[in-house]
Parts: C-alpha cells; sequence; structure tokens
C-alpha cells in the first residue's frame, strides 16, 4: 500500500456514480493481467456506499499457497491497484481461497464479481460456499444464540 498520496486513508465522499463506474472498470482491467486470478469480488463499502474508507477486493487464485505467500500475492495485487485506480485509494485485497465459509459467503452475497476468468468456476465457487453456509448455519446460529443470550437478560 502506498503513502506517498495523501488520500489515501481517508473517508472518501466525492464519488459520483460514473466515477465508480470507472474505478470498478479499471479493477477489472487490471485483474484480466493477473495469470492465475480466477475471480474477483468488489465487496464491502465501496459498491453500495459514498462514505467508504477503502475498496475491498476478494480473490480466488488457482493453486495453493502457504499463508505467507497468499497474504504476499494479496499485497501485490493490492499495490498494483492502488497504482493502477485513478483517483488513487487504499485497496485490500483478500484470498477467498481457504478463508472461513462465513467470510466468503459474506463476500458472495453482498458483493459483485468484477472479474470472471470461466462463468462455470464462479458457478462452482458460489455453489460451494452456498452450499458451506448452509450445512453450518445452524452451528451459527446456535452460537449466535449462545454469546446474546447473556445480553439480552
Amino acid at each position: 500500500m502506498s503513502f506517498g498520496d495523501s488520500r489515501i486513508g481517508e473517508i472518501k465522499q466525492d464519488l459520483t456514480d460514473s466515477d465508480k463506474e470507472r474505478i470498478i472498470s479499471q479493477i477489472t482491467t487490471y485483474l484480466s493481467g493477473v495469470d492465475d486470478l480466477l475471480l474477483g469480488y468488489l465487496y464491502g463499502s465501496f459498491p453500495v456506499r459514498n462514505d467508504f474508507h477503502d475498496i475491498d477486493i476478494g480473490l480466488l487464485v488457482s493453486g495453493e499457497r502457504e499463508p505467507y505467500e497468499s497474504f504476499r500475492y494479496a499485497m501485490d495485487i493490492a499495490s498494483g491497484l492502488e497504482q493502477s485506480i485513478t483517483p488513487r485509494f487504499e485497496v485490500d485485497c483478500r484470498i477467498l481461497n481457504g478463508a472461513p465459509v462465513l467470510f466468503q459467503y459474506e463476500v458472495v452475497k453482498t458483493g459483485m464479481a468484477v472479474f470472471v476468468r470461466d462463468e462455470n468456476i464462479r458457478i462452482d465457487f458460489e455453489a460451494g460456499v452456498m452450499s458451506g453456509y448452509l450445512d453450518q448455519k445452524p452451528l451459527f446460529d446456535r452460537m449466535d444464540k449462545m454469546l446474546l443470550a447473556p445480553v439480552r437478560e
């Protein structure tokens, strides 16, 4: 992430819909040049609000990586995106491979696919996420109930 631009890290509130569309197009163009990237999802506050802090992107990549290698990979893509979009904003990339199913579900449910190398891969990934989430939802609900019970009393 770059520290040379004073706008990075600030709350942004001055983008029009056409500005956001242009930035999304720049993100898509950049991601299409990343060879081992399968899917890119834009999620978080940027797509839906004007008072966003950064641009959040979830990445599904081919192959397996060690945790540190995944971290570096995501940081490299985030850095490249920060330099490729105008105006410049902080970008936070997270690898979806191996991420908790609840995180994957939130990205798929609330985000938008801005890069899809193969539609069949997107469908398989999203179906797998939904299936995994629904399998674990009773556990999530039970944990929520247990954790929230003391607050309600």
